[in-house]
C-alpha cells in the first residue's frame, strides 16, 4: 500500500527528534572539555528559540524503496503545539497536516485515506509513522530549530572534539553532534543502546532569512533506506499566524 507523502514526510523527519540515554559506558573525560560540550549544545539547542511563529515555503524530495517522490510544501506553525503544512504536486494540494493544540488531523485531498485525528494535543505519531515523535518536535524543526534533546551529561568523543555525545538518565537512546570548525551543526545522529548510527540529519546549508540564520537544505535518512531532502525557499519568522489557520475541516479549507 503507497504510503501517503505527509506520513512518510513524518516518519523520516521523526528521525530527527528522539531520546536519549543507557548505551555503552560513559568514558573518563577531562572535566574543562566536558563543560565546553555541554556549552556547544546548549547553543545548538537554543538556536532560534526565540521564535514563536513561522510561515514558510519549500520543497521536500521523499526517496524510499517504493521510489521517488517530489513535493512543494507551505506551512504555518506556532510554538509549542500549532501547525498546518500542506503538500502539493503540479499545484494540487496532496496532504494537509493540521494541529490546533488540542487535536492533529492527517487529511488526504486525493481519497488516499480517511481523515485520521489522534487523540491527544501533543500525540505521539507512532501509530501512523512506527517512530515515536511528538508533535511539538516536528514543529520545533520548522520554526528553524535545531531539535537537539534535553540532556543530563554531554562530552566530546575522546580525541575529537568536533563529536559531541548527549545523554539523558533513564532514556535508552542518545544523540551524537558532529561540527563544523565554527561549532556550527554538520551532522545530527541518534544511537541506540549499542551507539550504533540508527538515523541522521545532514545539514548541508544555513541561510539567513529575516535576520535569521536558518537551515535550508537538509538530508534526513533513517534505518529503512528513506531519505528526505528539504529544501527551504522562503522563512519569515514571527509573523503573525490567526488561529483559524489551524482549524481544518474535512475539505481542508
Amino acid at each position: 500500500m503507497k504510503r501517503s507523502p505527509a506520513l512518510l514526510f513524518v516518519f523520516i523527519l521523526s528521525t530527527t527528534i528522539c531520546m536519549a540515554g543507557c548505551g555503552l559506558p560513559r568514558p573518563q573525560t577531562d572535566p574543562s572539555l566536558d563543560k565546553a560540550a555541554w556549552q556547544a549544545a546548549r547553543d545548538l539547542r537554543s538556536m532560534n528559540q526565540e521564535i514563536q511563529t513561522s510561515k514558510g515555503t519549500g520543497k521536500v524530495r521523499l526517496e524510499s524503496p517504493g521510489g521517488i517522490q517530489t513535493y512543494q510544501i507551505a506551512w504555518a506553525a506556532r510554538a509549542p503545539n500549532r501547525v498546518r503544512i500542506t503538500f502539493t504536486a503540479s499545484g494540487h494540494p496532496v496532504e494537509t497536516i493540521a494541529a490546533d493544540g488540542s487535536r492533529v488531523t492527517f487529511l488526504s485531498h486525493t481519497g488516499q485515506h480517511k481523515p485520521h485525528t489522534p487523540a491527544a494535543d501533543d500525540p505521539d505519531l507512532e501509530p501512523y509513522t512506527r517512530v515515536p515523535v511528538r508533535l511539538s518536535d516536528l514543529i520545533s524543526l520548522l520554526l528553524g530549530q535545531i531539535p537537539v534533546q534535553n540532556f543530563d551529561d554531554a562530552w566530546f568523543v575522546p580525541g575529537d572534539q568536533s563529536r559531541i555525545l548527549l545523554r539523558k538518565n533513564f532514556r535508552s537512546y542518545s544523540q551524537e553532534l558532529i561540527l563544523e570548525p565554527d561549532n556550527t551543526i554538520r551532522l545530527l545522529r541518534l544511537l541506540d543502546r549499542e551507539d550504533v548510527v540508527r538515523w541522521e540529519i545532514h545539514y548541508h546549508a544555513f541561510d539567513t532569512m529575516d535576520k535569521k540564520k536558518i537551515p535550508v537544505h537538509m538530508t534526513i535518512t533513517n534505518g529503512e533506506h528513506r531519505k528526505a531532502h528539504v529544501t527551504i525557499t522562503r522563512f519569515w519568522p514571527n509573523v503573525p499566524v490567526k488561529e483559524s489557520v489551524f482549524q481544518l475541516t474535512r475539505t481542508g479549507s
